[in-house]
């Protein structure tokens, strides 16, 4: 086996200087150059917004009497009781739902889904914010689909009415169907799952909002239905 020269080997590269250049190596884009500092920038808006708060609460309560009723009568409740106005939204539910749905389980599972929101990434950060809509809309439901199972199993719907087992199953299905429906390549766009994102969110503020404003102005002995006027 002949040797290879040295200087012939195919596998050696040769490198050669070709001259300086002076001056200074280009700088590089900084990755933080568009982010600032949480303090005192974020922090001082902050403060500044509730001063700003605060200082409107004490002059409106120095203004205006806080709207309070008379004294509480043991042996005189009120037609309707309603609750304070941030569970208002749940009291309303129970107008269509059993107890154990509009007021431990539907409280517990938005609590839930809620802290498990910062842990979604991508497409299937869709998943919990649409989940929670579905679990204030379809409570709503529960009487409608109870009725129609009542229809063709009037035992078994009697003897799974306090459970709200209509409930239960709808929210099983609508999981299910989320989770098929995010697999989709609708959602392979990440400026649309932001922009689906932050609608869900809004529709789901809005309709517990409505739910508030119905149990506050719209309700009135026996849970009826009346107008504000009357």
């Amino acid at each position: 086996m002949a040797s290879v020269p040295p200087g012939n080997n195919p596998k050696e590269k040769e490198y050669g200087l070709l001259g300086f250049i002076e001056g200074h190596p280009s700088n590089l884009p900084d990755p933080d150059a568009d982010r600032v500092s949480s303090y005192p920038h974020l922090v001082a808006r902050e403060f500044l917004a509730f001063g700003l708060m605060l200082a409107t609460l004490l002059v409106v309560s120095f203004l205006f009497d806080a709207p309070l009723e008379e004294l509480a009568n043991p042996a005189k409740t009120p037609n309707p009781a309603k609750a304070p106005w941030y569970f208002l939204s749940l009291q309303e539910m129970l107008h269509y739902a059993p107890p154990f749905i509009s007021g431990v389980f539907i409280p517990g599972l938005l609590v839930v889904v809620m802290c498990t929101i910062p842990y979604w990434r991508g497409r299937m950060v869709l998943m919990p914010i649409t989940f929670l809509l579905a679990a204030i809309i379809l409570p709503l439901l529960d009487g409608i689909v109870w009725a129609m199972l009542h229809s063709v199993a009037p035992g078994f719907a009697d003897a799974t009415r306090s459970y709200g087992f209509p409930t239960f199953i709808m929210l099983i299905v609508a999981a299910f169907a989320l989770g098929k429906l995010l697999l989709s390549p609708y959602f392979d766009d990440e400026a649309r799952v932001e922009r689906l994102r932050t609608k869900l969110f809004l529709t789901f503020v809005g309709i517990v909002f409505v739910l508030v404003m119905i149990g506050q102005f719209f309700r009135g002995p026996e849970w009826r239905w009346v107008w504000p006027w009357q």
